[in-house]
């Protein structure tokens, strides 16, 4: 469909729109993706959509509707019936649902109010709703002095509009979420990506930071030795003791889940396995044969360690690093589905399947889209990692 700004321009219409089910333009004509669903409703409420409704009830219900209801509502064989499972297309009854008729109309908590669907237009208004044929009837026209134009009514009109048709200038059946919609009426996969963007950006952020501080210090510690290793290996003996899941929740509690607090909660403890990469590979390479004749020939430590050793570290480093990038989308989303990190500005994958977690019996698709994309990553990191080894070390390119 074209570009879906409702959620950013109007909530309280993309609210109307919450939890559609995906529908992707190709797949649809294969019957998977097709915005369908399979539903329970009430049997005068699907009598009222399929006989009374007119245009707006045409097309909605698909299967399940027995043929003596459609010949005869009130068919005898079915006066015990209370409710029918159907299949329905959903896009089409929620337009329905949002536009003429609530769905609990014929339930005790509904009480035959349309009150749900109407709308309350000015003048103005209601003159561009007929103009682009959005209404669907008049319930009620409200006229009383207008204070601000002496001599003038004041014109309130009570209508039902067609919900596809005002909010997105579209009809249902043209209408496509290939991921479906978000209890908000978000297009959970425009949510996905920004959630993926700043996860993934992050997780670069926190990676970058943790091999700077980590490598800095690890190979200062493993090329000097001796004082150097002893001090930073105490450092790090105590810092790797206090518990992440402590530091994360204690910085949250007083700051909050902003994007900075993360990344300082993510690279307090993140930057001890880079030292410890670091350190182990400096010490590995500095007594190597090149190493001391490089030292004969009277280049600097600085020189040394940034031309002849850390070149041969970076096969190791980069590895690592590949595989750090998940980890963080991971571990992040870990605690945004626990509720530990709850981003007040912005979204993360691991937020989208905590909310999908709680529809997941009704709308599965806003849990399964979130949880495959965090899977797909996992393993095309890993497969990256892999490749990465491969390329670095010669000798293992073609073994597993």
């Amino acid at each position: 469909m074209k570009k879906y700004d409702l959620y950013k321009d109007n909530k309280i219409e993309a609210e109307r729109l919450s939890n559609l089910v995906p529908k992707i333009p190709v797949l649809e004509k294969l019957g998977i993706f097709d915005g369908t669903k399979t539903i329970t409703l009430g049997k005068r409420f699907l009598n009222h959509m399929y006989h009374e409704s007119g245009e707006i009830g045409e097309g909605i219900i698909l299967a399940g509707y027995p043929e003596a209801l459609k010949q005869d509502p009130d068919d005898p064989a079915y006066a015990d019936v209370v409710s029918l499972t159907v299949t329905v297309d959903y896009y089409k009854f929620v337009n329905y649902t949002r536009s003429y008729m609530p769905e609990g109309f014929y339930s005790s908590s509904g009480g035959g109010d349309y009150g749900p669907v109407i709308r309350s237009l000015l003048e103005s208004e209601y003159q561009e709703a007929v103009a682009k044929n959005y209404i669907i009837d008049i319930i009620d026209i409200t006229r009383s002095p207008d204070p601000a134009n002496p001599g003038k009514d004041f014109v309130e009109y009570k209508v039902r509009l067609n919900e596809f048709l005002y909010a997105l200038d579209q009809k249902p059946e043209d209408t496509y979420f290939w991921f479906g919609t978000t209890n908000k009426g978000g297009d959970l996969f425009t949510e996905l990506w920004r959630g993926a963007r700043i996860s993934i950006i992050m997780a670069l952020v926190v990676t970058i930071i943790n091999s700077t501080i980590g490598l800095l210090i690890g190979s200062i510690a493993g090329y000097y030795g001796g004082v150097f290793d002893l001090l930073f290996d105490r450092v790090v003996e105590i810092i790797s003791a206090l518990p992440f899941l402590v530091i994360l929740t204690l910085l949250v509690l007083r700051f909050g889940s902003a994007l900075w607090v993360i990344v300082v909660a993510f690279t307090a403890t993140g930057w001890i396995g880079s030292y410890g990469t670091g350190r182990m590979q400096f010490y590995r390479f500095k007594n190597r044969e090149y190493v001391l004749a490089a030292k004969t020939l009277g280049a600097s430590d600085i020189r040394i360690m940034m031309k002849h050793i850390f070149p041969n570290t970076l096969g190791l480093i980069v590895t690592g690093y590949a595989l750090a990038i998940p980890s963080f989308v991971f571990t992040e989303s870990t605690y945004s589905f626990l509720g530990i990190i709850n981003y007040t500005d912005a979204t993360s994958v691991g937020m989208l399947i905590k909310q999908g977690q709680e529809v997941m019996s009704t709308y599965p698709h806003l849990l399964i889209f979130p949880s495959v994309y965090i899977a797909i990553l996992m393993i095309a990191f890993n497969l990256l990692g892999n490749g990465l080894r491969d390329a670095f070390n010669p000798a293992l390119r073609g073994v597993e």
